[in-house]
């Protein structure tokens, strides 16, 4: 027998795509999911991918996973850590104890608010379904960056429209015609 100790689990804290298994087993084949819980205090929202942000009046819907120090550096690197997403412990009750996971927190300005793509959708929806999960919480979180989206896509039109009102009121000068036609000699 080896003396050798076996390596440190971690809890993990998945919301987003990391809760689709199949998914997971390619990534992490030497992980295993727990159970799905309540994240409360947390709201998921969409910044293109799957990001949670402290709310105080809202919950998400997690899968715990027993993450294997072995796949660490796969899932940094599909995480894009340290870059697009750092790791923090995260504080949560289970079962009425406390508990400590680790969770990808988005890092601060990296992407604004947009909904995600149907193939990414889903990944997510599918890891819902597989877990049990409510399917809700998803939908109000795409429905909210489709909203946040259009409404940005509007002000933007509307300050194109305004510059183009400008430009086309500048441009009228009644005599600009009479100028171009004597310039060319008609």
């Amino acid at each position: 027998m080896s003396n050798r100790e076996e390596p440190k689990k971690l809890l993990y804290i998945a919301y987003g795509s990391n809760i689709n298994l199949w998914q997971m087993a390619l990534r992490c084949p030497h992980s295993k999911p727990l159970d799905p819980a309540m994240l409360n205090g947390w709201e998921l929202e969409f910044r293109g991918v799957a990001n949670i942000v402290p709310n105080k009046d809202a919950e998400v819907p997690i899968l715990l996973w027993e993450l294997d120090p072995r796949d660490i550096p796969r899932l940094d690197h599909y995480e894009g850590f340290p870059n697009s997403y750092y790791k923090e412990n995260v504080e949560f009750d289970l079962n009425g104890e406390k508990c400590v996971g680790m969770a990808y927190l988005m890092t601060k300005d990296t992407r604004q608010i947009n909904p995600p793509s149907s193939y990414y959708m889903q990944t997510i929806w599918e890891g819902y379904l597989e877990n049990g999960m409510d399917t809700s919480y998803l939908l109000e979180a795409q429905s909210r960056a489709l909203d946040v989206s259009s409404q940005r896509e509007l002000e933007s039109h509307l300050e194109l429209n305004e510059m183009e009102d400008q430009f086309e009121s500048e441009d009228e000068d009644p005599d600009m015609e009479d100028d171009i036609q004597m310039s060319f000699g008609i």
